[in-house]
C-alpha cells in the first residue's frame, strides 16, 4: 500500500482533503521535533548538574586538616597565619588569593580557605584569571 491509497483511504473514511491531512502531519512532525529538542536540553543539563555533583562529592571528601572553612576560625586570626592562603566558594569552580577582587566577593559562610594551590587544585578548584 502506498502513501497516495493511504491518503485516499483516510479521505473516504474521514471526509478530511488532502490539505488537512498535509496541515496535520506537519502539526504533529512539529510537536515530535519539539519534544525530542527539549529531551536533548534535559541531557545536557544533566552531564551540567553531574559536574557540580562531583565537585560537591569531592569536597566533602576532604580531610578538615586542609580545609579551614571560615565560621570556624576565630575572627582575631588573620590570613597570614599560613593556613589560609587561597579562598574559594563553596558554590563556585575557582579559587582565589586573599587580595584579589573575586575572593572580595565570597560571602564569609560560603567561603573555603587552602593552605596551599595543591590543596584548592585537589578540591576541583581552578586558579582565577583574574588573580593570576
Amino acid at each position: 500500500m502506498s502513501i497516495p491509497d493511504i491518503i485516499d483511504k483516510i479521505k473516504q473514511n474521514t471526509g478530511i482533503d488532502k490539505v488537512a491531512i498535509l496541515y496535520l502531519c506537519i502539526i504533529i512532525g512539529v510537536g515530535i521535533s519539539s519534544f525530542g529538542l527539549g529531551r536533548l536540553s534535559v541531557n545536557n543539563n544533566l552531564k551540567n548538574n553531574k559536574d557540580i555533583n562531583t565537585v560537591a562529592a569531592v569536597k566533602e571528601n576532604i580531610s578538615e586538616n586542609q580545609i579551614v572553612n571560615d565560621s570556624d576560625v576565630p575572627a582575631s586570626s588573620s590570613v597570614q597565619s599560613g593556613e589560609k592562603k587561597y579562598v574559594a566558594s563553596k558554590n563556585g569552580k575557582m579559587y582565589y588569593s586573599p587580595g584579589c577582587s573575586g575572593a572580595k566577593r565570597i560571602k564569609p559562610e560560603n567561603a573555603v580557605w587552602f593552605s596551599t594551590e595543591d590543596d584548592a587544585e585537589k578540591s576541583g578548584f581552578t586558579l582565577s584569571s583574574t588573580c593570576k
